[in-house]
């Protein structure tokens, strides 16, 4: 007696996945649509676990897309937030917010400009609260680098060859009356929270497949070469809105993402999926990838998922150099610098008061 599942190569079994000697002989990245030659540009863009993309391509000598540069009169100790994402945008943690943001830089929806004034006197972008860390001196300033930046975003769409977005969250809050959705809820970061003008959202499925499929038609529309490479971020949720525990809406999260992803692709010839999620979090990895606190991934595991990245999609680049130090730190040092960059770049951690970083203002 034979079955179809007879003939099939040995990444689509369990038991022979689970024996493998590391990630990459696992087959995580087995039904991959396409590669990427070492001419693609890349741009990136999500939440906070997308930033370990650009940095690790980039340490490898791949193409990043940088449409938003620092000014050279700009102090590089400054809190200029340049360099993160292909451009100043900070973290995009939802379909949705990326969607607006796009439909904002190619004239789909007019320019959404929503500011406060910090205690320091400086003003902030509600929308990238702190994509810009310095903040503006007033808020022309702000209107007038918000029209900068989505001319940037709009650049960036035209130059890439590939856009990697990592989904990072289903909550958000979005302004009652305008319908748009900020990227944290205001009065975490700046500004002040209002149960009339500020209201909880938790997109489903559906709403996140229908903001990717945006997402796929605006990027088709300007840039027809363009390919979306999407992932979901493997860090837990920091806090749950949701009247449950934040595990459960952890799990919640994370499932919509990866189904709403699952559809995607399996509907649009320019969308594929990279398994990051599945790497770190699966049970092949037996918890090792963790930092301290079970939430933040640690350098190691990032460096497995990009290895794992290059040597399936782009294998010219598997002899580059990796930013990982040969003689590895100590894990209590690796955390601690893990958590001080996560700090700094995660608008997420502002959600708990026992994990907020001090802020400069």
């Amino acid at each position: 007696m034979s079955t179809p599942y007879d003939s099939l190569p040995p990444e689509r079994f369990w038991r022979a996945s689970a024996a493998a000697p590391d990630a990459a002989a696992v087959g995580f990245d087995c039904g991959r649509k396409f590669g990427f030659a070492a001419a693609d540009r890349f741009a990136t863009a999500g939440s906070c676990f997308a930033q370990h993309f650009s940095r690790h391509l980039a340490a490898r000598g791949a193409r990043i897309v940088a449409a938003e540069e620092r000014h050279p009169l700009v102090p590089e100790a400054s809190g200029h937030g340049y360099g993160v994402f292909s451009t100043r945008s900070g973290n995009l943690y939802t379909a949705r917010h990326l969607r607006e943001l796009l439909e904002q830089a190619l004239g789909a929806r007019a320019p959404l400009v929503e500011c406060v004034r910090r205690p320091d006197g400086r003003w902030v972008d509600l929308l990238r609260p702190r994509a810009v860390p310095m903040g503006f001196a007033s808020e022309e300033h702000v209107a007038a680098d918000r029209r900068f930046h989505l001319h940037a975003v709009r650049r960036m769409l035209e130059e890439m060859d590939v856009l990697v977005f990592t989904l990072g969250l289903t909550e958000a809050w979005e302004n009652a009356e305008g319908g748009y959705c900020y990227p944290v809820v205001p009065g975490a970061v700046a500004g002040e929270f209002s149960a009339q003008r500020h209201r909880f959202v938790n997109y489903g499925v559906g709403a996140v497949l229908a903001d990717l499929r945006r997402v796929a038609e605006l990027v088709e529309g300007v840039n027809r070469r363009a390919r979306l490479l999407l992932t979901v971020s493997p860090v837990a949720l920091a806090a749950t809105a949701e009247p449950r525990s934040v595990m459960v809406s952890s799990s919640a999260s994370k499932s919509i993402l990866r189904a709403a992803v699952d559809e995607l692709v399996r509907a649009l010839p320019i969308a594929d999926y990279f398994p990051s999620y599945e790497i770190v979090t699966g049970p092949y990895a037996r918890g090792r990838y963790w930092a301290e606190g079970a939430r933040e991934v640690t350098e190691e595991g990032v460096a497995v998922v990009m290895e794992v990245f290059v040597r399936s999609r782009m294998p010219g680049l598997a002899q580059g150099t990796a930013p990982v130090a040969a003689a590895p730190p100590s894990h209590e040092d690796g955390a601690r610098r893990l958590q001080a960059f996560l700090d700094a770049e995660c608008d997420e951690l502002f959600l708990d008061p026992a994990t907020r970083p001090t802020q400069g203002a």
